[in-house]
């Protein structure tokens, strides 16, 4: 098997290194060895900006998986797709449903799938489109989860969401997916926003993969509304797996990255930002 190096940008996160852009969104932009995938969009046109100053060619990209169904994680679909007319897409079954959030004293806000996203991805052709129901592979040791089993007893989807402007309805985010890659050293964990649960999330990607260890997770843990039970059991869970990284980018909150610091250490926990760069090990033997 050839020896792969997988590296990870961070295109699109609430901090920046200097010169990128900012927004409340994610994505990123992977490399396993000569192979590049997208992982999510981001909001508005901030992808493309720090790409671009980055020296990211998009249409290089062979595939673009999407996280979850919310505006903040496909709001460039449609520009990504004028721009790359071959890339394969990868979502969960159910991200194109009408999602709200409802938070008490505030105005009902619509937070799904962009109408233009929506359209961009129904009109293309059924070969490009995967909506998967199960794990699936897309390349050698590089895997995506589909909808992930709720199984914790401790964890939520993070915040009032709902399938209905009334708020009768719970939107559980059955499409939340993350992404995995079995490195020499370990897997890797690649979160959009993780509504499925950091633990479930880890522990499905163990059961499927087969390999126990934990070397790395990046990205968006949607630990900013988890109140300081779920924070413990969730850095209780966290500390057996040992991991050599956390990387939490987006909608992790900044009080829950705080606290991950200092449980954990500098060494361990690096702040996530646009433009940061991390090459997280090598598939094969």
């Amino acid at each position: 098997m050839t020896h792969e190096t997988v590296k990870i940008t961070v295109l699109v996160d609430y901090a920046a290194k200097d010169g990128l852009d900012t927004e409340h969104g994610f994505a990123a932009w992977v490399e396993v060895g000569e192979h590049s995938i997208l992982f999510d969009t981001g909001q508005t046109g901030v992808m493309q900006a720090n790409a671009a100053r980055l020296g990211i060619d998009l249409k290089k990209a062979e595939a673009l998986v999407l996280s979850h169904g919310h505006f903040d994680h496909t709001g460039s679909v449609p520009e990504f797709l004028a721009e790359n007319n071959t890339a394969r897409v990868y979502f969960a079954h159910g991200l194109n449903i009408d999602r709200y959030s409802c938070k008490p004293g505030t105005p009902v806000r619509s937070i799904g799938i962009p109408e233009a996203s929506r359209q961009a991805l129904a009109a293309l052709p059924v070969r490009r489109v995967r909506d998967l129901n199960q794990p699936e592979y897309l390349l050698p040791g590089v895997g995506i989860t589909g909808p992930v089993p709720r199984l914790s007893s401790f964890e939520d989807v993070g915040g009032p969401f709902y399938i209905d402007p009334d708020s009768h309805d719970d939107d559980l985010i059955n499409d939340d997916q993350s992404m995995w890659f079995e490195t020499n050293d370990g897997i890797v964990i690649l979160l959009g926003c993780c509504h499925a649960g950091l633990v479930n999330t880890i522990e499905y990607i163990r059961s499927i993969s087969g390999v126990e260890k934990v070397r790395g997770v990046i990205g968006g843990m949607h630990l900013v509304n988890a109140d300081q039970q779920r924070l413990n059991k969730t850095f209780m869970a966290i500390s057996p797996w040992q991991p050599e990284f956390l990387v939490p980018c987006h909608c992790t909150g900044a009080s829950a990255s705080e606290q991950m610091l200092g449980v954990f250490g500098s060494k361990i926990v690096r702040p996530g930002y646009a433009g940061l760069t991390v090459e997280v090990g090598t598939i094969g033997n």
